[in-house]
């Protein structure tokens, strides 16, 4: 039988039944049982004489919630397992179960919170996966980006097949501005979850923040070869058309210009700054009469001084 990663298998369960022999609670296995098969509601039918009878009982309000986690009522799996943890429960599912209850119900501080305190509990490879996993994409979701590295490098080191591990690891990356290693996060994420659409986009992101860096940097072929990677991944952002462009003309490339600019307004078909750069492309082309037109288009979007002298300039021109 599969159980999912988040929650304890039967194994560990059975864990503490030679524990609670003596006890005196007759339907503890049978809840177990139940619970073995998915039937999470038989269980907690079970679960809770027992539990009016002996409420102290840390295995039965541990497996309870448990239980409602997994018909995913987290409410009523966050009171459950809170008694546990009040009870003193050593059990890491405990922590990680309400961590995720939490998760579930945004309430990502809370989540940090409880699996702090549960980290001691967390022996085995298996939980301190599922507790950086967990505590890593609540990180993630409070944007504390570094705290969230951390946690999402730890999964990953010690299980390195989920995909969501790399795509939050390599958004992270992005927003703190290590397009490198966003690049190679997201590029694993990628090849674990072909066409996943947050994924694809930050990897366009990055190598566009990575294209216009050497832009900047005068950096022109770099920067054509960066952004055009960018444009794999993100076809219908205009403005690495735009910026494609930008390189082409310091290249004084302008039929190379031209075209990424023409993509760009299919996109952009309302943008001053589109038409602007035609014009100037057109201008440099001596195409007098279509550079004089797309400055028209430009002010006409957005008035200013220096597409009015634009204007009166290629005016001039065409006088003499």
């Amino acid at each position: 039988m599969k159980f999912s990663r988040f929650f304890p298998s039967l194994v560990r369960f059975l864990g503490v039944l030679v524990v609670l022999a003596g006890s005196g609670l007759a339907d503890y296995k049978q809840a177990v049982q139940y619970y073995s098969q998915q039937r999470y509601d038989k269980a907690i039918q079970e679960l809770k004489p027992e539990l009016d009878l002996n409420p102290e009982w840390e295995f039965g309000h541990r497996l309870m919630g448990l239980s409602y986690l997994s018909l995913k009522n987290n409410a009523l799996a966050i009171a459950s397992l809170t008694r546990a943890v009040q009870l003193k429960s050593t059990a890491f599912p405990t922590y990680q179960g309400l961590g995720q209850a939490y998760f579930n119900m945004q309430k990502f501080d809370n989540c940090v919170q409880i699996l702090n305190q549960g980290e001691q509990f967390a022996k085995t490879s298996e939980d301190k996966y599922k507790l950086y996993h967990l505590r890593g994409s609540a990180y993630y979701r409070l944007e504390k980006f570094n705290e969230a590295v951390n946690d999402l490098t730890g999964a990953i080191r010690i299980q390195g097949s989920d995909w969501t591990d790399f795509s939050q690891l390599g958004i992270v990356f992005y927003t703190l501005n290590r397009q490198d290693e966003a690049i190679q996060a997201l590029q694993r994420a990628l090849a674990l979850k072909p066409g996943h659409n947050a994924t694809v986009e930050f990897l366009g992101k990055a190598h566009f923040k990575k294209g216009v860096t050497a832009l900047s940097a005068k950096q022109y072929g770099q920067a054509i070869d960066l952004l055009r990677k960018a444009r794999d991944y993100t076809p219908k952002d205009g403005y690495i058309y735009y910026n494609i462009a930008e390189a082409y003309l310091f290249q004084k490339n302008f039929g190379e210009a031209e075209k990424a600019l023409n993509q760009a307004l299919e996109l952009m078909p309302r943008s001053a700054e589109v038409f602007q750069r035609i014009g100037l492309v057109y201008e440099k082309q001596k195409r007098w009469d279509l550079a004089l037109n797309a400055y028209h288009k430009a002010y006409d979007l957005n008035p200013s001084d220096g597409l009015k002298e634009a204007i009166a300039r290629v005016n001039e021109v065409k006088k003499r």
